[in-house]
């Protein structure tokens, strides 16, 4: 169960960002391995999980934390590593990226969102 447009919506920035995780995902877990997390977080998200990293990262963390257990941050960090090294996110380290999802409300959201060079994102 693939989305055919991850990340919907007709919001621009949010395309981009579901397409750019969506890539980085592929090319650590494989083909095979992306269908799998995404069928099962779409499953526990009840919505399209691209959707809710954009609009709600402390949820999209939950989900990811109920499906790899302790070793989520892990994964987080080396996600964050494969979107810095291609240039997709600016920040400090793969610490900060994950730090974002610890935490819910809309400073994560906008944090999130400014590594991602939304140019309307507003951090505190």
């Amino acid at each position: 169960m693939r989305p055919r447009n991850p990340g919907g919506g007709g919001e621009p920035h949010k395309r981009y960002v579901a397409h750019v995780l969506r890539s980085a995902l592929k090319a650590l877990l494989g083909e095979s391995g992306l269908a799998v997390l995404e069928f099962h977080l779409n499953r526990r998200l009840r919505e399209d999980m691209y959707e809710v990293f954009y609009d709600d990262p402390h949820r999209f963390y939950n989900a990811m934390k109920n499906f790899f257990g302790s070793g989520v941050d892990a994964i987080l960090r080396i996600i964050a590593q494969k979107l810095i090294e291609e240039g997709h996110i600016d920040v400090e380290s793969p610490k900060a990226f994950v730090e974002v999802f610890n935490s819910p409300g809309e400073e994560s959201r906008q944090r999130l969102r400014k590594m991602f060079g939304h140019p309307e994102a507003r951090v505190k």
